[in-house]
This record gives structure tokens, sequence and C-alpha cells, in this order.
């Protein structure tokens, strides 16, 4: 196996970094490392169970801890990989190490970003509406999450789950052994640009092409973002952002919302392959219903996305149906340019 990724060595300045390890954890999605491995999860003695499932949480806050509280579990693994975990959307406690494209959903912001001696230390923040209530290691309610990621594979070597008390939670990688590796450096490029998305504001305006899509309600209640585009649809002029509300937004907009910031997409892909250098095919993992994407809302459909590489926005996007390949939405942009004045 090499000894460096295709994405090259991590650089040293921190926006750089964070766009080089968002990329890194996104490329995990087209590639597939058997390994075997052995890890350790444990939890700090707590009296009371945090409530940390945010807006869409249930249960009541400071009920008693959950018996696994103090404890420490150490797991032997034999050829876990990521493709593996998202046929069945794994939800093992130590499934987030060698399958980390499914944080990328729930990040709302990386604090910190810095380059050790053969990994890099993330501080994710969790988007208090993207991340899952029942995520175990990014829950919307939680101070954040300070992952290890080895840039080789792009697993984690290490994740430690924070509250407003400190520590909570800690997964961490004890041995590793890789037994072989399939990738495409290819797709894996595409889902990387898709990835920064997250972390790189741009104004656009596009004429977006609707096809196959009943976009009669394109109600929309995100908040402002830098990454919003003014698109005409259906003889229509309306502006949409790349953040928004999952609870309160049409899927329709919410699919313009998904063309301007594709990275949420990437927690809901499975098997994805190239079609060009700019282009890829997915299938969509089973189970993963919180928030829903926009583009990948079920495990019998397949993706098809096509990214511009100056701003890694959609320029073309499909979700047909796995049997019989009917297109069920489509969106092409016919023009892209610099947002107008005024």
């Amino acid at each position: 196996m090499a000894t460096t990724h295709w994405l090259g060595d991590p650089p040293a300045e921190h926006d750089a970094l964070t766009s080089w390890a968002l990329s890194r954890i996104a490329a995990t999605v087209a590639e597939d490392a058997r390994v075997d491995a052995v890890v350790e999860i444990g939890h700090e003695e707590r009296e009371f169970e945090p409530e940390l499932g945010g807006p869409f949480g249930s249960g009541a806050s400071g009920g008693p801890a959950s018996p696994r509280s103090g404890e420490a579990r150490t797991f032997r693994l034999d050829g876990v990989s990521p493709a593996l975990l998202r046929e069945e959307d794994s939800d093992e406690p130590w499934a987030v190490l060698f399958d980390p494209a499914r944080l990328i959903r729930g990040i709302g912001a990386v604090a910190r970003a810095e380059r050790g001696e053969g990994y890099v230390e993330l501080f994710l923040v969790p988007h208090p509406l993207f991340a899952d209530p029942a995520d175990a290691w990014l829950p919307p309610g939680a101070r954040g999450l300070v992952v290890r990621l080895d840039p080789i594979t792009g697993f984690l070597l290490s994740a430690t789950l924070h509250d407003d008390r400190g520590p909570l939670a800690t997964a961490r990688v004890h041995e590793m052994s890789v037994r072989d590796v399939r990738s495409s450096a290819a797709a894996g490029r595409v889902v990387a640009r898709m990835a920064r998305t997250m972390v790189e504001p741009v104004r656009l305006t596009a004429d977006v092409a609707v096809e196959a899509d009943p976009f009669e309600d394109l109600a929309f209640t995100g908040e402002p973002s830098a990454r919003s585009w003014t698109v005409s649809v259906g003889g229509r002029e309306l502006t949409v952002t790349g953040d928004y509300a999952p609870d309160a937004t049409s899927p329709p907009a919410a699919r313009l919302a998904e063309l301007l910031a594709p990275a949420r997409i990437l927690s809901h892909l499975a098997y994805v392959t190239a079609v060009s250098a700019t282009s890829v095919r997915a299938g969509v993992r089973p189970l993963r219903t919180f928030p829903l994407s926009a583009w990948a809302p079920d495990e019998s459909l397949t993706c098809g996305f096509t990214v511009d590489p100056e701003t890694g926005v959609l320029t073309r996007a499909e979700a047909t149906e796995e049997e019989g390949g009917r297109v069920i939405f489509r969106h092409v942009v016919t023009a892209l340019g610099a947002r107008r004045s005024g």
C-alpha cells in the first residue's frame, strides 16, 4: 500500500488543512480498505445521562446514567471495511472509525485543525439542525467531537465526544493492519470536491432546468448563507442558500440547496464509481434517514452527480429508480456565473 494518499500530504495552514481533511474523509466513500483492528470504547462515569439530542431529541434531561457509564469494552475486528459498514449502515459503536463519511452531514463547523505525527486532529462542532440526535458521536447537543484522522486510510484513529462537563466517550484504535485496498481516485476526487463546499463560501447565479420534479412548492426558510444562488426555475426567480432548515423546507427547495452545498449528500452514499473526471454514480445506503438527503432519500434509487471543479457545486444531479431506470429527479445547471450586482 502507498505511503502517501493521492490527495498528498496534509498541509500545515488551518484553512487548507480543514479542506484537506474533509476531502480525505469524503474520499473513503469511493474507497474500501479492509482491515483487522483492535478498538477500545470507553465512557466516563456520570451520575446522570446528558441530554444531547438537540431540538429533535427525545427523552427527559437529567435521567439516570446508562449501565455503560464508566465501562470500557474492547472489540477485535476481522476484515472490517467501509463498504461492509455501509451495506447496512451499521450502528456498531466503532463503525464511525472505519466509516467516517457518516459524520459529514452532521458537521456544523471545524473549530480546530492541527497536523500531528502521522495524524490530523480535528475538533468538530455539530450542526444544530443537521446532526442526528441518535448519533452516538456527533449529536446536536454535544460540545464537540475531537477526532484523529489517519491520512493514509482516511479512518479515524480515535474519537472523543465532549459535553459541557468534558470528555464523555472515547473510541480508540490500538492495533490496525491493512489487508487490501480498493479505491477509485477519479471518484474520490469528485466526492472530495463536493465535501469542500462545506467550508468554501461562494456567491453565484445560475439558471437551472428542473426535470421530473414536482417543483410547484418552492418554499424556502433557510438562514442567510454565503453560498447563495439566484435561480431561475420555470420562469420564476428566487434566491436560495446552501444552508436550510431540514424540518421546514420543501424537498424541491432542499434539492436546489444541495446543488449549492453538496457536502451533506455524501453521508448518504455508497458504492460510488466514476463516470468521468467530474461525474460519479452512487447507490444510497439504507436507513440513513435523519435528516433525509434531498438527493438520496431512498435506498432504491441510484444517484448521479456532476461537479463544477472550480466551485464544487453540482451542475447536474439526478436520482433514478434502481429497477427500470426511471428518472425521479433531475436538475441541470444551464448557466453559472458570479452573483449579479443589485
